[in-house]
């Protein structure tokens, strides 16, 4: 068996116009071979911005792809390198496999299916409700319906999703009394609780973003695959959290957990990849916050590593050698940017790296870090 990676590459456009920096990066992309996602992040300044943007890059992608066109997701968290960021999604091909990229349509959205000898995989972005303005639960129970939607049509469930984002505007919000990131999980464990999770629940990240309602974006796969659910005995895995760290008014039997692992490893024991979840400065489930930015980066990089088995001296994961290709890097004050590079700069040198704004899910949490790796 063969499992075809999702490569994962960074293009970054410096300031001009929004459309002149979009067109360019669209260009880029449309000579990739194999695209099937392509996640903008940008600035605007509202959701009506936010949704012009929106349709000059999803007439853009119907107007010059040929199918299977690429996914196109929008998030609205302001890059703080570069003025306009692409990561574009490509499937790794080998020339002694056959692999099939397929457009898909259901009366909830587009969606393309990935079919190879041994699995098929799912990819799915861009889906958000009707209407920004609704309620985060309703606009939660939307996306989630067209998510059911597109996996139903596939014979597949929740069950079978490895990797999901999460990206909601206002995340830190009360409303009567409820953070909107609790609204999102109380929704998402509803509809989970209709799977059995046999490989556990998908590496996942649950950011903020400055406009957009709710986006998710997932991968899902199902076949002849090892799909390993990844754990750190240094933090408490979240869907276990207790009720000290989710607020809600409602009672504890009522409260989602956020439904994820801490990373997600997708093997054919010849080549292996890790989706590592949005990863902070958390041990057990307790934020640590002593200290400013760079001590809880240094934090976040130590459980990343952990997670991995890439300290010096402990017993590699599945027994190989990791190498990060790619991390988003999530700040809640812009200002930190400086300082957090330069960090990273040193530690991870040759890795590209998506500087972003955008709130984190703990008040007290500066930094967030998720990304890809390859074994």
């Amino acid at each position: 068996m063969i499992y075809h990676r999702i490569k994962c590459e960074l293009y970054i456009a410096e300031k001009r116009p929004w459309k002149q920096m979009a067109e360019e990066l669209l260009l880029l992309a449309v000579r990739k071979e194999g695209a099937i996602r392509l996640v903008f992040f940008t600035n605007c300044s509202d959701n009506q911005e936010y949704q012009v943007q929106r349709t000059f890059l999803e007439q853009w992608v119907d107007n010059h792809f040929i199918a299977p066109r690429p996914l196109i997701s929008l998030v609205a968290q302001r890059p703080l390198y570069g003025e306009l960021i692409l990561e574009v999604h490509s499937l790794e091909q080998t020339a002694d496999a056959k692999v099939l990229i397929e457009e898909r349509e259901t009366l909830w959205g587009r969606y393309l299916r990935i079919s190879a000898t041994d699995y098929k995989e799912i990819v799915a972005g861009g889906l958000c409700a009707d209407d920004l303005n609704l309620p985060v639960r309703e606009q939660s129970e939307q996306a989630f319906r067209k998510m059911e939607s597109i996996l139903n049509a596939e014979g597949m469930e929740f069950g079978d999703i490895v990797r999901q984002w999460n990206y909601l505007e206002r995340i830190t919000d009360l409303l009567h009394g409820n953070q909107c990131y609790q609204d999102f999980n109380d929704v998402r464990s509803r509809f989970y609780a209709s799977s059995e999770w046999q490989y556990g629940y998908p590496a996942a990240t649950g950011i903020g973003m400055q406009y957009g309602g709710i986006l998710i974006d997932f991968n899902a796969v199902r076949g002849n695959i090892d799909i390993v659910p990844l754990d750190n005995d240094w933090q408490r895995a979240a869907h276990v959290y207790s009720d000290e760290v989710l607020i809600s008014h409602r009672m504890d039997t009522e409260k989602g957990t956020p439904k994820f692992e801490r990373g997600k490893l997708l093997t054919d024991h010849c080549q292996e990849m890790v989706y590592i979840s949005g990863t902070a400065a958390i041990r057990g489930e307790e934020s640590i916050v002593e200290g400013n930015v760079l001590s809880q980066t240094e934090i976040t990089l130590e459980n990343i590593q952990h997670l991995m088995g890439l300290e010096e001296g402990k017993e590699k994961l599945s027994g190989h050698s990791g190498k990060l290709r790619l991390l988003r890097v999530y700040l809640k004050n812009e200002t930190d940017v400086q300082e957090v590079k330069k960090d990273l700069d040193k530690h991870c040198p040759e890795v590209p790296i998506a500087y972003l704004y955008a709130d984190v899910c703990r008040e007290e949490l500066l930094v967030e870090i998720e990304g890809i790796a390859y074994l």
